[in-house]
This record gives structure tokens, C-alpha cells and sequence, in this order.
């Protein structure tokens, strides 16, 4: 027989489940998410990772080769600075997404979210032991 405490934990843990799924779609949504940007000059494009990290350096005809070496890094550095800021505000809001209404990260470090995604599975898994435990005394 089914107590309300009982059935309470039940919809609770099934509500964190859930939750927990939520945010494991969301984390392969980063790491799989891509970002390309290109020069405005259109001398070259980069591609970032939903992290920001650099994956690739494409460059297009032989204008780039006459630019003076502090212009060429210049603009590398402009064009993955923008791509990794497009990255990161995409995979905020991937995880705004994931809060309650009216509360929203300011910013976040991106290399935390495996961390997060531990974490969650660790107190997923910590209450749905201490749940079992509960009832089978």
C-alpha cells in the first residue's frame, strides 16, 4: 500500500529523472554544437565548438598572405574572439533554458559543464538510493 510520503518521494525522484535528462539533451546539444565564422574581409573563416574551442582555420585565395604579420593575427584573433562569443552565448542559452522562469545565469564557465552534469547524476543517483533504502526497511 502506497503512503502520500510515498508517493510524494515517487513523483519527486520521477520530476529529477526527468530534470536529469533535460540536462544530459542539453550538454550533448554543446558538444555537438558548432559555431563558423567568417573574416569580414571573407579571407578566411573559423569554426568553434560549443565550448569555443578552436576546431578549424580555413583560409580563401592569397590575400592573407600579403597582410604584415600583427594584421593577419589581428584578424584571427577578432574572428575567433566573435566565433567563441557566439559559441558561448549559444550554449547559455541552452542552459537558460534549463532554469526556473525569471532566473537566468549571468555567465558561466564553459568547462564546467561536465562537471555539472556529474553533479546532477551524482545527487539523481544519491536520492534514488536513499529513496529505495527508505522504503525497504
Amino acid at each position: 500500500m502506497s503512503t502520500p510520503l510515498h508517493n510524494e518521494m515517487a513523483a519527486a525522484l520521477a520530476s529529477l529523472r526527468e530534470e536529469h535528462e533535460k540536462i544530459t539533451a542539453a550538454v550533448e546539444r554543446v558538444r555537438s554544437a558548432t559555431t563558423t565564422v567568417t573574416a569580414d574581409d571573407r579571407m578566411f573563416e573559423v569554426t568553434v565548438d560549443g565550448r569555443g574551442k578552436l576546431l578549424d582555420l580555413k583560409f580563401s585565395g592569397r590575400r592573407w598572405r600579403e597582410l604584415a604579420p600583427a594584421e593577419l593575427s589581428g584578424k584571427l584573433i577578432e574572428t575567433i574572439t566573435k566565433a567563441q562569443e557566439l559559441a558561448a552565448a549559444g550554449t547559455q542559452g541552452t542552459f537558460t533554458e534549463l532554469m526556473p522562469k525569471g532566473l537566468a545565469p549571468n555567465g558561466f564557465e564553459l568547462s564546467s559543464v561536465d562537471a555539472l552534469r556529474a553533479e546532477v547524476e551524482t545527487m539523481l543517483n544519491s536520492a534514488a538510493t536513499d529513496s529505495t533504502r527508505m522504503w525497504t526497511k
